[in-house]
């Protein structure tokens, strides 16, 4: 018997500090959204994302944070770094300037395979847009040592 999946967006759920309604075409690489997806099974569920390309060939390039917890996240933004998106006010993971102009693939290819499995549960996914419900930008309460690092 395959042992359960855990899904972590509960945790994420409690990391929140306020969110708000944006349009699609306001997403931004290091974002944090939760968004209703519907999987190509037709099913649709609720999911907290970390923008990894908003648009790359047609679709939107993330991390499913339901899949690894809330310290490995905090992790992850130790070692991107934080910023403020001005016209929302709200937090984001500086991925920019993790990325530095290469190709989402080329950063999950190049950051992220390598411990993809152990830190990050094979999170990355590409997301048809027309299959994502409303999106919800997520103002993430980082641990103090993370907001320290900015």
């Amino acid at each position: 018997m395959a042992a359960p999946f855990a899904n972590y967006y509960n945790q994420h759920l409690m990391k929140m500090n306020s969110r708000l309604i944006i349009p699609k075409k306001d997403l931004q690489k290091g974002m944090v959204v939760s968004n209703l997806y519907q999987n190509r099974a037709g099913e649709k569920k609720n999911y907290m994302f970390l923008i990894l390309n908003p648009l790359f060939q047609n679709m939107t390039h993330v991390l499913n944070l339901n899949e690894f917890s809330t310290i490995q996240f905090n992790n992850l933004a130790k070692d991107t770094g934080i910023v403020e998106i001005p016209k929302y006010k709200k937090r984001a993971l500086d991925i920019p300037k993790l990325i530095m102009e290469n190709s989402s693939r080329r950063f999950y290819i190049g950051t992220l395979r390598q411990d993809m499995k152990r830190f990050y549960n094979n999170s990355y996914r590409t997301l048809f847009q027309n299959k994502m419900g409303l999106i919800q930008l997520i103002d993430y309460d980082f641990d103090d040592d993370v907001i320290m690092r900015k």
